[in-house]
């Protein structure tokens, strides 16, 4: 049986070369002179492959192939363009109204015989799906009209996408980039409240879900509830600890007592890449509503993922440009600007903090004894037992070497201690192994506060460095506390 080939020329003599080529190469053919005739045709004729100009008044051909291709019920049809067009660029537009090929006019008959069948056996339409096409009734409304919906349609969509990436802006400022967030949300999302979380690649960073309840002063107990069940359901991901939301735009009046069984619908979308949760979005409402009906919602979670994307990437540059990369703690720049920034603070506002200093006893024979590979082993688990031993809010850092420092906000000696010794009889007691080889490691501990005769965080420093000295020279594996005046043994 012979494919049916519909081809499409307004010129009378270019239509005539071209059917009679066909013909004679077996083809059945049926002409149209325009896009819109063509459109219609498709229904009549049912081909196997339309082969169509691109410069025709009125529809031209990249416009007819978009029309063709946007239809579920013609879009599997192939498309050929011919065109005196030479330039890359009408060749990318070619493609992307959806041709399966574009070739020049001047081409010779029997190559485009031969990219014909090329592309009839590279896009067979069936039987089946050609009485589909043929029990459709004839387009009613013309083509010209199709075409401008579908052009609409395809304006709106770029319009909508480029608002979400006009947002890329704000990467570097978290809370506008929130606020113009929720104004452009609120524009087109019917919502009673909806929530927003960027996750951090710090594990120690704090866990805020901004929420918008479009300037409702909502009860406490409402965002309570929300918030834990969006965590609730980011948890299948990653478990995240520390949880807390903040309302971005309020407006001050009486409070309304909505509950969180007033809310009838709700979406909850997790943002992932790369296998790691980079963020979520939530809608609530107290109305029905199928979020995942709207229109363009897939263009709203892809366009959102890209934002959360390369707001997660920023994010993870800064942070990695102040971690050590062997042990994930901070690196000793961070260290000595959290060290005077916490110095600084508790002598505006008075409060205790303590510092510690460790040093791993004996690294250096490790490193000789057993190779630099297993020294780095022991390191990076040392400063892993660290993580485990102390709270999020302490801070940990590699200040060089085998040296670790750990600054402890809002606690005296006393307290300090409690997760410092906690530390030493962890390293102590844990079976170091690496390649099959096992190791005994220990750890010499320098522990001060900031005591009021420090005049420096430099000052402070060098006590911590003294007890840790102390603690080296007096048999290792121990605690030394400096106690204002010299160092002791805490042990």
């Amino acid at each position: 049986m012979a494919a049916k080939i519909l081809l499409v020329e307004d010129s009378d003599s270019q239509l005539k070369f071209l059917k009679d080529g066909l013909l004679s190469n077996g083809f059945e053919v049926e002409t149209a002179t325009n896009g819109a005739e063509a459109y219609k045709k498709l229904f009549e004729f049912v081909p196997d492959l339309v082969l169509s100009d691109i410069m025709m008044p009125a529809i031209d051909g990249y416009q007819l192939c978009r029309l063709v291709k946007s239809k579920e019920e013609t879009k599997r049809i192939p498309v050929i363009l011919l065109t005196i067009l030479d330039k890359k660029i009408d060749s990318f537009w070619g493609k992307k109204a959806g041709a399966q090929l574009f070739l020049s006019k001047s081409i010779d008959m029997d190559e485009l015989v031969s990219n014909i069948n090329a592309t009839l056996r590279r896009y067979p339409v069936s039987d089946e799906y050609k009485e589909k096409i043929a029990s459709q009734a004839t387009p009613d409304n013309s083509a010209q009209s199709q075409l401008n919906t579908i052009l609409n349609d395809l304006l709106l969509k770029s319009v909508f996408a480029n608002e979400f990436r006009n947002l890329s802006d704000f990467l570097n400022y978290e809370r506008i980039l929130v606020e113009k967030l929720f104004s452009l949300l609120s524009s087109f999302v019917e919502y009673t409240v909806a929530g927003v979380y960027f996750a951090s690649p710090d594990d120690y960073s704090e866990n805020i879900l901004y929420i918008d309840t479009l300037g409702r002063n909502l009860s406490k107990n409402l965002l309570s509830d929300i918030q834990y069940d969006f965590f609730r359901k980011l948890a299948d991901i990653k478990t995240i600890n520390d949880t807390k939301f903040e309302v971005v735009r309020i407006l001050l009046g009486k409070e309304i007592d909505y509950t969180f069984t007033d809310m009838k619908s709700k979406i909850i979308i997790p943002l992932v890449f790369d296998k790691k949760l980079i963020g979520g979005i939530c809608f609530y409402t107290r109305s029905d509503a199928d979020y995942a009906s709207f229109r363009y919602f897939d263009i709203m979670i892809s366009e959102l993922l890209a934002i959360f994307k390369m707001k997660y990437q920023y994010t993870e540059k800064e942070f990695m440009s102040v971690l050590d990369g062997l042990t994930g703690l901070y690196n000793r720049r961070q260290f000595e600007l959290g060290l005077e920034q916490e110095y600084n603070r508790t002598k505006r506002h008075p409060a205790d903090f303590s510092l510690a200093m460790l040093d791993i006893d004996f690294f250096k024979k490790v490193n000789d004894t057993y190779g630099h590979q297993y020294g780095d082993y022991v390191l990076k688990t040392v400063s892993d037992l660290m993580k485990a031993s102390f709270r999020k809010t302490d801070l940990l850092f590699r200040y060089g070497g085998e040296e670790l420092v750990m600054i402890m906000p809002e606690t005296n000696i006393e307290g300090a201690l409690i997760p410092v010794q906690r530390l030493r009889r962890s390293v102590e007691e844990y079976a170091f192994e690496y390649n099959g080889v096992k190791a005994k490691v220990t750890v010499s501990i320098g522990l001060t506060m900031n005591f009021q005769d420090f005049k420096t965080s430099a000052e402070m420093l060098k006590s911590a460095d003294e007890a840790l000295y102390t603690a080296k020279e007096s048999g290792r594996n121990r605690v030394i506390v400096y106690d204002g005046n010299n160092a002791k043994d805490s042990i």
